[in-house]
Formats: structure tokens, C-alpha cells, sequence
């Protein structure tokens, strides 16, 4: 018995010894996830809570991904995720532009040289939920160059309801990126928020997300000192 016992231990070690081999061939083989697929993933984390059925389906490795869930919540998932991820891309309008019309300007490299000063414009607020409007005003957002940096002051909103935040920024790829605080003074509470920018000709079309995942689309142009 004592020779069947050590026989089986002996006959079982190198098959332990392969699976253990396979299993870190199989690990050091393991995909990379894409800088696009994190983006989507974060924007998944964000966007949840507007429809906690919704589950993330699939995300290839160019970032294009598919949500399940209950009808309405997956399309709310669905579209936050798309402003918050890819915030610089806008549905197509229908139709041909009218004969000898002017191209429509295309985005374009954005350089960060190009941002300290002021630009005025419109700030909308999408409505978040059924029954609920859209809500825009006048919005002045200021950059200025600080300690090296590039610093961001948004003020907009009403006077009943003005809405305030600062932050930092980059240019990254030809694109802004900004990061700050909102603050609603209504209501005396701050949350985060992340944009995203594009350069169309002379104005700059900006997009965002709050952690309390209230959507912001700003569209701004450069004004005189």
C-alpha cells in the first residue's frame, strides 16, 4: 500500500506542476485592458445609479460597449455613459446641408496656449428624469495660468439659482480635460465634476458629469479683454 500511495503522489506531481505552468503562461498572457475600455468602465461606475438594473454587457478594446437592463434605465445608463466617455461626439443631424451652404467646421486640435482667458457662452443643464426640463443660461468660464497650471473658474446658473465652480486643467491629445467642484449655493453642497472639450473653428463645445451625475454641455466662445 505504501508503494500505490507514493506511486499516486509521484504519478500526480507533474500534472500539478503543468496546471501551475499553464496558469501563469495564462496570466502573463492575459489581454491589457485599453485605456478606452477603462473609460468606459468608469463611466459605467458613474452612470449606474441612474438605473440600477443595468448591467455592462460588453466592452471591446476600442471602447465600444452594450448595457442590458429594463428598457428605460438601460437607455438613461446608455446615455449618460456616452457624455460622460466621449463627450466630444454628437449625433449627426438628418438631412443634407442646403446647396452652396458652407462646410460646417470640424474639430480640431486644441493647444493649451490657446485657453488662459475668458470665454462666454451657454451652459445646459439635460433634464435627469420624466416630467423634468431642460435648463440653460448664461454661462462666463475664465482660465488663467497659476503656479505652472492651468486654473478654471465657471460661473453660471440664475440669480435665484447660481451655480459656481473651479478646477484644473489639461490638454491632452488635442483635447481639454478639467476637473473641479461644483457648488450650488441654493443648497449649500459641493460635488465633483470631470469635462471634456473640443475645439469646432471658434468655439469651444465642452462636456461633463457631477458624482451626482447631473449632465453639463457647455458651448463657449472667446471674448475681448
Amino acid at each position: 500500500m505504501a508503494v500505490d500511495v507514493e506511486g499516486s503522489g509521484g504519478g500526480r506531481r507533474p500534472r500539478q506542476l503543468l496546471v501551475a505552468l499553464a496558469l501563469v503562461l495564462m496570466v502573463g498572457c492575459a489581454p491589457k485592458v485599453t485605456p478606452q475600455q477603462a473609460l468606459v468602465e468608469e463611466a459605467f461606475a458613474v452612470c449606474h445609479a441612474q438605473g440600477p438594473s443595468t448591467k455592462l454587457d460588453r466592452v471591446d478594446r476600442d471602447g465600444r460597449f452594450s448595457v442590458v437592463g429594463r428598457e428605460n434605465e438601460s437607455q438613461r445608463v446608455h446615455d449618460c455613459m456616452v457624455r460622460y466617455a466621449e463627450p466630444a461626439k454628437r449625433p449627426v443631424p438628418a438631412g443634407a446641408p442646403p446647396a452652396g451652404a458652407p462646410p460646417a467646421p470640424k474639430a480640431e486640435a486644441l493647444v493649451a496656449s490657446r485657453l488662459p482667458g475668458t470665454w462666454r457662452g451657454t451652459l445646459k443643464l439635460p433634464p435627469r428624469a420624466a416630467g423634468e426640463v431642460e435648463v440653460s443660461s448664461p454661462a462666463l468660464l475664465r482660465f488663467v495660468v497659476a503656479a505652472g497650471s492651468i486654473r478654471w473658474s465657471l460661473a453660471s446658473g440664475t440669480s435665484a439659482v447660481p451655480l459656481v465652480a473651479d478646477g484644473t486643467a489639461t490638454v491632452v491629445d488635442g483635447e481639454l480635460r478639467m476637473t473641479g467642484t461644483v457648488r450650488m449655493e441654493s443648497v449649500r453642497s459641493n460635488v465633483g465634476v470631470r469635462y471634456a472639450g473640443t475645439m469646432i473653428g471658434d468655439r469651444l463645445d465642452i462636456s461633463g458629469v457631477t458624482t451626482d451625475k447631473q449632465a453639463h454641455i457647455l458651448s463657449i466662445r472667446r471674448t475681448a479683454e
